[in-house]
């Protein structure tokens, strides 16, 4: 059985506080928690404490994860506005970048660089040991900037999310051929790999690959939206063998809330 893997790419949770996550590209090896339990309690938290506050309470005292970097993001209002009707005011968000640098690592969190407030993104690397030259992160956040700044006055929300849904689309022209290449691309052409490892003596087929493109719009009084597109999907060829087809066109899921300061979602 052949399968679509989008392994390593950010998750997000369209909910009052939301984040992302991405998988620490290094070697597999086995570990006792799983990482995608982080953004689950993380979006699953009633908790109205500080950030800082909530990094203890969604990871176990116990963990050991293999290697992860997770966004999270908490709305706070404006220091500047009236807070007696909270449903009126502007939404900002406070945010802190959470790491084990590797796998079965010290987990630490900082907040974000000044620069990072205004435009950035996320590697599959280790914060503060090469991860931000990655050229993938490069071109993404150039080119997100450059989506913003660039758009023009009165421009609609779904030409907006055109723009970037392009931006998700970019990759180089040379394809990729090994795993420690996927740093120079932004959408992920799949490309053949076996799952078993060296030792299985019947190595499992698969695809590594772009399967979905995620767009969350937040406004600031709160009104949001939040779009996943199919990319690649597996099709079965005459022969029976599963093979990667690009979604043409591409189906999507679009679903629209609002965020309120109370930490409620209408």
């Amino acid at each position: 059985m052949s399968r679509l893997e989008d392994r390593g790419l950010a998750s997000i949770g369209p909910v009052e506080s939301p984040c992302c996550k991405t998988n620490i590209t290094e070697p597999a090896r086995n570990y006792n928690t799983s990482r995608g339990s982080l953004v689950s309690s993380f979006l699953l938290s009633q908790s109205s404490h500080p950030l800082e506050d909530e990094v203890g309470k969604i990871v176990p005292e116990d963990a050991n994860y293999a290697g992860f970097n997770l966004l999270l993001f908490a709305p706070s209002p404006s220091l500047e506005v009236d807070r007696s009707d909270a449903s009126s005011m502007p939404i900002h968000y406070d945010a802190l970048l959470v790491t084990n640098h590797g796998g079965g690592g010290t987990l630490t969190s900082r907040p974000f660089l000044p620069n990072e407030r205004v435009c950035g993104g996320i590697s599959n690397g280790v914060d503060g040991a090469g991860a931000d030259p990655w050229p993938k992160v490069q071109h993404a956040t150039q080119d997100f900037g450059d989506a913003v700044r660039g758009l023009p006055a009165g421009a609609s929300e779904a030409e907006l999310t055109e723009h970037l849904f392009n931006l998700l689309a970019w990759h180089p022209p040379q394809a990729i051929v090994h795993r420690s290449e996927l740093r120079n691309t932004v959408h992920v052409l799949p490309v053949p790999i076996i799952l078993d490892g060296p030792a299985s003596t019947h190595p499992t087929p698969s695809y590594y690959g772009t399967r979905l493109s995620t767009v969350l719009l937040v406004r600031k009084d709160g009104e949001a939206v939040f779009i996943e597109r199919d990319i690649w999907q597996l099709e079965k060829d005459e022969d029976g063998k599963e093979r990667p087809v690009r979604s043409d066109p591409p189906t999507e899921r679009r679903f629209r809330f609002k965020l309120q300061l109370d930490g409620s979602v209408t």
